[in-house]
């Protein structure tokens, strides 16, 4: 299978590609594919997905850009693309009518910087927020086992294989690939990055189906499991501490077992071309009415009197 190929117009061939984020994202393929982000919204309501697909929605929209993810998109760049700052990245230094510094986004001078770096393809940021990053980026390094983690291999490449069992294509896009599979690192900034608590967030946040998708994709394209799955998570407030944490074996499977469900669901989605809301699991191919319990919580606070 060949991995790390010159940028095609459209993906016909399984492997790993060379592509700009953006063209990773408008889904070039030759057919609609299948990403962990999407299997999320699928498992909710294909509906969703649908909506959010710019590939699947003839009328889709691009998102309205919101300022509060410049730090979050920024830190990205300088942590795992620094050779690409100058290129990606404008430090708004904004003015307000009376010459006087600013550094909020409420001067028209900031906005116009950053509507004309947009233009030009690239993140604004804050000077003052640069200082944080900037700051981040001294702790994640300062981590022993996270720069060798981080060291040789490749970074933001875009993998492309066909479903084993239903055939249409699978994308993902890994921060980063260690030389020789080894290891898979995804860099996510968190407003907790505690270890202990990483269960309960990776269950919300659908990390244990992205985990397993992310290993199966490698697996397809080289033939071999990589050995590990590293959530390289960093904490968006001082002093921004950094933790690396792997999911174990038994919830990388019930993300498997749940990435198969909306592979079955996508597939038979695609054929019909119904991306249908709300359904029970049980009855996805019908509308019915639901029948839910209330937590555990309000019945113990009707015991108490409460």
């Amino acid at each position: 299978m060949n991995t790390h190929l010159l940028i095609p117009s459209v993906i016909s061939e399984p492997g790993v590609y060379d592509l700009p984020s953006d063209l990773y994202h408008s889904d070039p393929c030759d057919t609609p594919s299948l990403s962990a982000g999407m299997i999320n919204e699928l498992l909710k309501a294909p509906a969703k997905c649908m909506l959010n697909s710019k590939r699947l929605n003839p009328n889709w929209e691009e998102p309205e850009k919101q300022e509060k993810f410049s730090i979050g998109s920024v830190a990205h760049i300088i942590f795992l693309e620094p050779h690409l700052f100058e290129e990606k990245v404008c430090v708004v230094r904004a003015y307000t009518k009376d010459g006087k510094p600013s550094d909020t986004w409420a001067t028209q001078d900031a906005k116009d910087q950053a509507a004309a770096a947009r233009r030009l393809g690239q993140t604004p940021i804050l000077a003052k927020d640069m200082e944080t990053v900037l700051a981040a980026r001294a702790a994640f390094q300062a981590n022993s086992f996270i720069r060798t983690a981080f060291d040789g291999g490749t970074f933001e490449q875009s993998m492309f294989w066909r479903h084993p069992r239903y055939g249409f294509w699978c994308r993902a896009r890994p921060d980063f690939i260690k030389d020789g599979w080894r290891h898979l690192n995804d860099y996510k900034a968190t407003a907790n990055a505690d270890p202990e608590e990483f269960g309960r967030h990776a269950f919300n946040m659908g990390y244990h189906r992205r985990a397993a998708w992310y290993l199966e994709g490698a697996e397809e394209i080289t033939g071999a499991r990589p050995d590990h799955y590293w959530f390289v998570n960093q904490e968006t407030k001082a002093p921004y501490l950094p933790a690396v944490v792997e999911l174990d074996e038994e919830s990388i499977n019930i993300g498997r077992e749940e990435n198969e469900k909306a592979a079955e669901i996508f597939s038979k989605c695609l054929a019909s071309g119904e991306w249908y809301g709300y359904r029970d699991p049980q009855t996805r191919d019908r509308d019915t009415a639901f029948r839910r319990r209330l937590p555990n919580w309000a019945f113990m606070r009707n015991l108490e009197g409460v």
